[in-house]
């Protein structure tokens, strides 16, 4: 429909068509003395009654013509009854008195995905959208349901931060690998993503299995921060140069009162920082709260290494490396002897043939003690992880490292 020019009034289609509506409105008042809006919404659910809520209705919007709700109302009333052509008039004058007002907004694009036209009704999604964040589920759900194209969708909502974020979080949530890439895709390409957001999506490819596609995605994500990873070093941030960023293909820390896990500038073996995990000395700790998962371009022979320094580490049980499949660890679960007392920089080194594991994932652990002095306490240091692909010979020692190729 053609607005009119600013400071015009509104068209004489329209004014003819007020002028009905407020007289049938006016004659339902007179018997209508208490508020019609309950017995119109009553109506409205129950099955024949969409007429009268019409009546209903007009007879509301007599009362307060300069209201967008009761314009709304009286549009939605119509359009249940087929008469949408009238229906449109109303929400036009609705979105003319509320045009500040997102539910109106939002009333419409319902109302033009009932009259099975996406394109208007995402063009005011898009005005709710960049509003308020209070109906994103509501619509989101719409796009579901009514659009199915995440192309589309994206045409429309694409340009904004928050909205273009939300939308991934529902995506992922629904579980809709195709839309979530398009939207990730959007969001990496319009500089919209965090290391939050990264997360979250890598998690959800990791979930489907998508190894190849999760390791383009965070290195692409890395844009120049990534190192020697991943043609070098399997291992992102293997000597813990930069903040673990709460990635999957990060370290991943977990805090405790019972022990710490924090990256240390002061003693290091090479680089800026180290990560220093300090036990109190309070419990049997089983320690697993420093691990990063590793996806294996291939089936081949790889060796994973960690240098740690030791001070004071007390029990029978200290710190070990593990590697599990993540999958399956009845296909692959290895563990280095425990490291105890004092020492200085040493490697932890475990070798390894990969048939059918894709992921792994890498950790520090610590077993509980069954001894009586159980509560361990003392301080580890760790440095300079690697993961690499290795040719290993019958009696398992490594040689050199091979070249990583990663899986186009």
């Amino acid at each position: 429909m053609t607005q009119p020019p600013e400071g015009a009034g509104p068209p004489r289609r329209l004014i003819a068509f007020l002028a009905a509506a407020l007289a049938i409105s006016a004659a339902i008042l007179r018997l209508q003395p208490t508020d019609p809006i309950p017995k119109a919404e009553a109506a409205m659910a129950s099955p024949g009654g969409k007429q009268a809520a019409v009546l209903l209705y007009r007879a509301a919007l007599a009362r307060d013509n300069a209201s967008p709700y009761r314009w709304a109302d009286l549009a939605e009333a119509l359009a249940a009854t087929g008469s949408a052509a009238d229906a449109r008039r109303c929400f036009d004058r609705a979105i003319a008195l509320g045009s500040g007002v997102p539910a109106i907004w939002l009333r419409e694009a319902n109302f033009f995905f009932q009259q099975n036209e996406p394109k208007a009704a995402l063009r005011d999604a898009t005005r709710v959208l960049q509003s308020v964040p209070d109906y994103d589920s509501v619509l989101f759900h719409y796009f579901d349901e009514l659009v199915n194209d995440p192309a589309l969708v994206l045409s429309y909502i694409g340009g904004q931060r928050r909205a273009t974020r939300s939308w991934l979080a529902h995506l992922i949530a629904v579980n809709d690998a195709t839309g979530a890439r398009l939207a990730w895709d959007r969001i990496a390409s319009a500089h919209f993503a965090d290391d939050a957001l990264a997360a979250s999506y890598l998690d959800f490819l990791m979930r489907g299995k998508v190894w190849d596609q999760a390791t383009a995605t965070w290195t692409a994500y890395l844009d120049g921060r990534q190192g020697d990873y991943p043609q070098r070093n399997l291992l992102f941030n293997g000597g813990f140069e930069s903040e673990p960023s709460g990635s999957i293909l990060d370290w991943r820390i977990v805090s405790s009162n019972v022990f710490e896990t924090v990256r240390d500038r002061n003693i290091r073996r090479e680089g800026g920082y180290s990560m220093r995990i300090r036990f109190f000395g309070k419990e049997n700790v089983s320690y697993a709260a420093m691990s990063q998962t590793a996806i294996l371009p291939a089936d081949g022979d790889y060796r994973v290494t960690l240098w740690i320094r030791t001070d004071g580490i007390t029990t029978n049980e200290g710190l070990r490396l593990a590697v599990t499949d993540v999958e399956s660890p009845a296909r692959l679960d290895l563990k280095t002897n425990p490291i105890t007392g004092s020492n200085d920089w040493m490697p932890l080194t475990l070798q390894f043939t990969s048939r059918k594991t894709r992921a792994i994932r890498v950790a520090i652990v610590r077993l509980q003690s069954g001894k009586f002095d159980n509560k361990i306490q003392g301080t580890v240091w760790t440095d300079s992880a690697s993961l690499v692909s290795v040719r290993i010979d019958l009696i398992g020692r490594g040689r050199q490292p091979g070249p990583i190729r990663l899986a186009r």
